[in-house]
């Protein structure tokens, strides 16, 4: 792995301490949404290769559901909301009390899950920003349903041999809901979010 991809073990633990944060904000918000508390995972980091990727999202056979927004500043990626297909339309029922029929919810479900993906990965990165007193600012969310190859296809460039992926699950246990919260980044955008944390942590005083 090239040098200046390695990170510190101070590097990581902001990192991770960091996202803890913002995705702490994000869960308050899900949690208002659906007058439930929020169960949130410890982050995970990892340096991976493309193909590690989608193996840690899912497998080859199984499709998922996403939300997906590009975010751009002093670092930038791909931020993705990602849930197994019954999951997400779980939610979307949730969201609209059972007052909804069927049919009408999975003409509802893709502008549903864009807003759930906004205002959470919003909260994200608005807490993020904040941090580093540095400007992120995304653009307007898609979804989709298909293979991880398939999503990944859409971001990602051929030619990286490394991405970062950095990945936080989340739960609503008594409606059997879950999924998580991942951002993706390659080369260029981890080298400058280790100098955006170098800036940080000599600010901090280490």
């Amino acid at each position: 792995m090239e040098d200046n991809l390695q990170l510190s073990e101070l590097q990581r633990d902001t990192i991770i301490e960091l996202l803890n944060i913002g995705m702490g904000l994000a869960g308050d918000s899900l949690s208002r949404m659906v007058n439930e508390e929020v169960q949130l995972s410890i982050p995970i980091l990892e340096l991976l290769s493309r193909q590690q990727v989608a193996n840690r999202v899912n497998t080859e056979l199984n499709r998922i559901a996403v939300v997906k927004q590009h975010f751009d500043g002093f670092f930038w990626g791909e931020a993705l909301l990602l849930f197994l297909p019954e999951r997400s339309f779980e939610l979307v029922r949730v969201l609209m009390k059972d007052n909804v029929p069927t049919d009408m919810l999975r003409q509802l479900e893709p502008d549903a899950l864009k807003e759930v993906g906004n205002i959470i990965i919003g909260a994200c990165l608005s807490s993020l920003a904040n941090i580093f007193t540095q400007e992120l600012t995304s653009d307007l969310p898609t979804f989709m349903i298909g293979t991880t190859r398939e999503i990944l296809d859409t971001f990602v460039h051929q030619t990286d041999e490394i991405i970062m992926f950095l990945r936080m699950d989340f739960a609503l246990p008594t409606k059997n809901i879950d999924g998580y919260v991942a951002f993706v980044l390659e080369i260029p955008s981890i080298v400058q979010l280790k100098a955006g944390i170098d800036k940080y942590l000599a600010g901090i005083g280490y």
